[in-house]
């Protein structure tokens, strides 16, 4: 993943070079900005810029881990033509950033054609993917999109790691500080983007992987109505065993790493907070590191920081509201439009983490898995870890997923099992409590299926499948990738097939349009109709894996009813 982001960046940096580029200044509520315009665009169209804006003011000091506060006005003409530095995350990855700051709330805007308050333009908000500990909007250039779609997108920064997701007993700082980042920059927008031309009544959030689970969180809290209209979920959901953390957990451990010892008697950890506010920015991402590394196995079924029920924002578990169809959660996410889906290879973010498995396991993953490990070591972990170790959830799980002899065939099925359960079948609950709302609202599903060679994870010969985040580089990516990699043939077509299924479907609530092959909706007939977007062959497809999406959506919670105390498994982890 993060090698794609260096290409990608470097080609996007050529591309603006390629095209006619000058300054433009135009007059807000908040002041004057300077942005870029762009004309010739990938020889496509003319697109404007506004890069790095602050929406939130630097969250340092005795703000830190503290809900976002508003940045307001500017004083002085606002340079908007360059990206600035991202928000605190680790360096240890293969991109240089421009930097690393606290100082990170912004957000970039793309507008097709021209910048005009009267345009009223359809708007989308990008929420990024990264396991809310990596990432930034910047990486995405969102102009091809906003061209082909004649929609403005705004993607946004939020606070990450320990940064955003610190959570402890105190009023002040209970956690999800980077989920009300990203609801503060959905605010700017409501009361800011008609200056650029788009219409603050017609918005859709859309975001993949951390950034989907974000956006369905978002969309189960009724206070954020009126924010947003329509929403897009790539591969995450709030429902997945990945999206909520013990953030507690790992903020002491962290906090312990660079000496700020808890104390679990204190009623408000006011002294714990203190410590960690006194403590460089540097050191808490390198102290977060080391507890990432200790994770071992583990690194497969929880994410050290990210959303917690809080009780204030999220107040209860996504599982619970879905299953309440007279909360008020429930009523608002019924109200949106909704489009969902998945790639058919996310383990690949298993794959991922092969240098850290291969360390803990007693076989070497890049081979394959031994069909006798997957029974007796890896399916007995995966259920301890999500269903109290229960054996006959273990022996269900294994009657799909087992085989007899084959490795490579077992490495496969081991993908499928954590990628169905974390993915396919959270993204199906997703739909099925979304569909036939009578508020009337839209429900679609799609399944990528392209397989991109340079998405996919090295060191497994035995994969297969479409990468996670491989719909990413078809929809903001393409242009940029297409003269090094061994694109799919046909694959220019699906690429406009996306971006105008995604954009009509942010304008109209309908990803339909002239020359699309038809997407019928999720909830028309019994048979839950998806579109499969492959290269050439792009067309409805029908209850994508059926049988395992019940074994997890049906079979397991029923087995975990009839064989826990009620007392205790009151939330399923899955299905």
């Amino acid at each position: 993943m993060w090698t794609f982001l260096i290409f990608a960046i470097t080609m996007a940096a050529s591309s603006k070079a390629a095209s006619e580029i000058r300054e433009v200044e135009i007059q807000t509520r908040l002041g004057s900005i300077i942005g870029l315009r762009l004309s010739s665009y990938m020889n496509r169209g003319t697109v404007f810029q506004f890069l790095d804006i602050p929406y939130g003011k630097a969250p340092v000091g005795h703000f830190r881990f503290q809900k976002p506060q508003s940045y307001g006005a500017w004083s002085e003409t606002l340079n908007a033509t360059a990206l600035g530095p991202v928000c605190m995350q680790s360096p240890n990855q293969p991109y240089t950033y421009p930097g690393f700051t606290e100082d990170c709330l912004k957000l970039n805007i793309y507008v097709p054609n021209n910048v005009s308050p009267n345009s009223n333009k359809s708007v989308m908000v990008w929420i990024h993917g990264g396991g809310f500990s990596f990432g930034s909007g910047g990486f995405y250039d969102a102009s091809m999109l906003s061209i082909v779609g004649d929609v403005i997108i705004v993607t946004i920064n939020y606070r990450l790691g320990i940064f955003g997701f610190l959570a402890t007993r105190n009023n002040k700082v209970k956690g999800n500080a980077g989920l009300w980042d990203q609801i503060m920059a959905l605010d700017w927008v409501r009361y800011n983007i008609k200056d650029y031309g788009g219409n603050p009544r017609d918005v859709t959030i859309f975001g993949e992987s951390a950034g989907g689970m974000s956006v369905l969180i978002q969309s189960l809290i009724p206070s954020n109505r009126g924010l947003f209209h329509r929403i897009i979920a790539q591969s995450g959901t709030a429902n997945s065993f990945l999206t909520f953390s013990n953030a507690t957990l790992a903020s002491i451990e962290v906090a312990k790493s660079v000496g700020c010892l808890y104390n679990p008697d204190s009623s408000d950890d006011f002294d714990f907070i203190g410590c960690l506010h006194a403590v460089d920015a540097n050191d808490l991402v390198k102290a977060t590191d080391l507890v990432n590394l200790r994770m071992g196995l583990d690194v497969i079924v929880k994410i050290p920081f990210g959303p917690i029920v809080d009780g204030e924002l999220i107040r209860r578990h996504p599982l619970t509201v879905l299953n309440d169809r007279t909360s008020s959660e429930f009523n608002f996410f019924q109200s949106l439009d909704m489009l969902a889906g998945t790639c058919t290879g996310e383990g690949s973010l298993v794959v991922g983490f092969l240098p850290i498995l291969n360390k803990v396991l007693s076989f070497n993953l890049s081979e394959g898995v031994p069909p006798q490990e997957m029974k007796d070591f890896l399916i007995p972990f995966f259920t301890q870890a999500l269903f109290r170790d229960n054996a006959n959830i273990a022996n269900m799980i294994c009657s799909k997923y087992c085989v007899q002899s084959n490795v490579e065939d077992q490495g496969r099925q081991l993908l499928n099992m954590w990628s169905d359960a974390a993915f396919q079948a959270p993204a199906r609950l997703s739909l099925d409590c979304h569909s036939s709302s009578i508020q009337s609202s839209a429900t679609y599903q799609y399944v990528f299926f392209d397989e991109l060679s340079y998405a996919e994870p090295k060191g497994t010969p035995w994969y297969k499948g479409s990468a996670h985040a491989t719909d990413v580089f078809y929809i903001f990516f393409y242009e940029q990738l297409k003269s090094s990699n061994n694109f799919t043939e046909g694959a220019n077509i699906l690429v406009e097939q996306m971006r105008s299924y995604w954009t009509n479907f942010a304008k109209t609530g309908n990803p339909n349009g002239p020359h699309l092959p038809h997407w019928r909706p999720y909830d028309e007939g019994q048979s839950h109709p998806y579109m499969s977007l492959k290269s050439m062959n792009t067309q409805q497809g029908f209850d994508y894996r059926k049988s395992f999406i019940a074994l997890w959506n049906q079979d397991i919670p029923l087995a975990s009813r009839n064989d826990c105390d009620p007392n205790i498994c009151a939330v399923p982890v899955v299905g």
